[in-house]
């Protein structure tokens, strides 16, 4: 990866809807060469795909929570099935696996304490978790990718 790849990566973190003619004004390149590089990110796997930025106060929602999960060791319910199943929940917005304390990260976007309560009573209905803890905090937070290591 070099300098160009970079700052296409940065760009596109910042606002995955940047042109590429805006990348190659800024880089000092052309246009066609920003678009081959960017391929090139793409078909190496390095660039997986773009987002937008949500405001979720205006979406009415009202803050967002976290929740760490141990999973059962039990063969029939692994870490990955419960991940897979955090995935489909509509309401979780991030959820991977960890290394330390807890086996499982999801964070969830909340309505309110009793929905944030309802999502809770759902994780741990999921087979294979074993225990949640979790904690929430209110008001509008910036959610945006460039804050995320994926």
């Amino acid at each position: 990866m070099n300098e160009l790849d970079e700052k296409i990566i940065d760009a596109l973190t910042c606002d995955a809807r940047t042109s590429f003619r805006s990348i190659a004004a800024e880089t000092d390149k052309s246009t066609d060469t920003v678009i081959n590089h960017y391929r090139q990110l793409t078909a190496e796997g390095v660039i997986r795909g773009s987002t937008v930025v949500l405001d979720t106060e205006l979406l009415g929602y009202e803050g967002t929570a976290a929740f760490h999960i141990d999973v059962t060791t039990i063969a029939s319910h692994t870490p990955a099935q419960v991940l897979e199943a955090l995935i489909r929940m509509p309401n979780i917005i991030v959820a991977t696996k960890t290394v330390g304390e807890h086996d499982l990260l999801a964070l969830a976007v909340i309505h309110s304490i009793s929905h944030y309560t309802e999502l809770g009573r759902q994780i741990a209905a999921i087979p294979g978790v074993r225990n949640i803890s979790s904690n929430v905090w209110a008001g509008s937070r910036e959610i945006h990718p460039k804050y995320f290591i994926i």
